[in-house]
């Protein structure tokens, strides 16, 4: 199965919801947000509770999600490599292009597979790696003791002295 979500926000991700078209024959499940799914998708739903997300990612092959931290974090949590695809501030589908920047950044360490043109969504969700069990220690530090130990570290400038 598919598992396609463009999050949780009000702001309409037209751009991937019409993408996702090209994965109507597959076993697809499509979170759409404010904006009707394409024709031809047959299990979709404007809005997910938390706990329906999660367990939508679990039971997938493949995720396609927009290039929000809250997804890509949970989907890599499911062990799941998933396709992101930025919003872009040009398409009003978000205030800054942050996402962009997120996505090359995961792209270049190998923990997602980012897609900038829609026209290749079928063939990335084709080629995307497998699920592989969850490694919730894959992830790293929590956030808390990331910033606990940034704060604490011993700044460069007195490193070199």
């Amino acid at each position: 199965m598919i598992f396609a979500t463009v999050g949780s926000s009000q702001i309409p991700f037209e751009r991937l919801v019409r993408a996702t078209g090209q994965l109507a024959g597959e076993d697809l499940l499509l979170q759409h947000g404010p904006v009707p799914p394409p024709a031809g998708v047959a299990r979709s739903t404007a809005f997910m509770r938390f706990p329906e997300v999660l367990q939508s990612m679990r039971q997938a092959d493949v995720v396609v999600c927009h290039a929000g931290a809250g997804s890509i974090l949970c989907a890599l949590r499911e062990g799941h490599r998933p396709v992101v695809v930025p919003r872009l501030k040009r398409f009003g589908e978000t205030v800054d292009d942050h996402q962009v920047e997120l996505a090359e950044a995961l792209a270049a360490e190998g923990r997602v597979v980012a897609l900038g043109d829609l026209d290749e969504l079928a063939e990335a969700v084709a080629s995307a790696p497998g699920r592989r069990p969850p490694e919730r220690q894959e992830i790293g530090l929590p956030i808390q003791a990331a910033v606990r130990q940034a704060l604490h570290a011993p700044s460069a400038a007195s490193r070199a002295a």
